[in-house]
């Protein structure tokens, strides 16, 4: 697969390894500390509530089987986006699942790919000092400005005011970028692609981006007080 979009070189983008532990997800920093995951502050500082009521409703075997379906078609999407992004060979899932995840990648690249001017990282990882760490879908100029745009695939469309946890995850990716790379990145996208094939964008920006990083900083300050009450 061709490149479709020009490559910048101006960032350095270390590998990062990751744990998987029954914990939650770590990341082992350059130093040989061991930091949580962007994910893993996420699910220890939010509230559960309207996740247990729907498991309950629905029963907790239901729940896990729609959970998984999901996480399996969204795998499928990511992969098939950063085969279009980084120009290598795009492996072909063998199930209509799969399929769904390549028809829902194209969907969303055909859309939103055109106002990409520059990747400058695909799948980089990022940490803040010693406290977290995590791995964001795309670095780009996106819309003309440095962005952090992170993909997302649902089985409905999302509204605004239910999708916080995104937008704090942007902030804590471009939070650490700023940090680590001397940045001061002001702009961010989440690209949703939802299962009927319609697509939504959302952005941040200005005072609101710097109220979510505010907020982020608040939850990692949370979550080490769990760890260390």
């Amino acid at each position: 697969m061709a490149y479709l979009i020009p490559w910048a070189h101006d960032y350095v983008y270390e590998k990062l390894e990751r744990i998987d532990a029954s914990s939650g997800r770590l990341y082992v920093l350059p130093n040989g500390v061991q930091v949580p995951s962007v994910t893993t502050v996420l699910d220890r500082t939010k509230d559960k509530t309207a996740l247990k009521e729907w498991a309950d409703r629905i029963g907790q075997a239901e729940a896990d089987r729609q959970r998984d379906q999901a996480a399996y078609i969204g795998t499928w999407m990511h992969a098939t986006l950063e085969s279009v992004l980084s120009g290598d060979p795009l492996t072909v899932g063998r199930d209509w699942q799969a399929m769904k995840g390549h028809q829902m990648a194209f969907t969303l690249a055909n859309k939103y790919f055109g106002a990409i001017s520059a990747i400058h990282g695909s799948e980089v990882g990022l940490y803040y000092q010693d406290r977290y760490a995590g791995t964001t879908d795309l670095v780009a100029t996106y819309r003309g400005k440095l962005a952090i745009v992170d993909f997302k695939q649902s089985v409905k469309p999302k509204r605004y005011e239910y999708i916080t946890d995104y937008f704090h995850q942007l902030a804590a990716y471009a939070t650490a970028h700023d940090w680590k790379h001397g940045t001061s990145i002001d702009y961010a996208a989440v690209l949703v692609a939802v299962q009927d094939g319609t697509t939504q964008e959302f952005t941040i920006a200005g005072r609101e981006w710097r109220n979510f990083k505010a907020q982020w900083m608040d939850r990692v300050a949370a979550c080490e007080r769990l760890r260390n009450p």
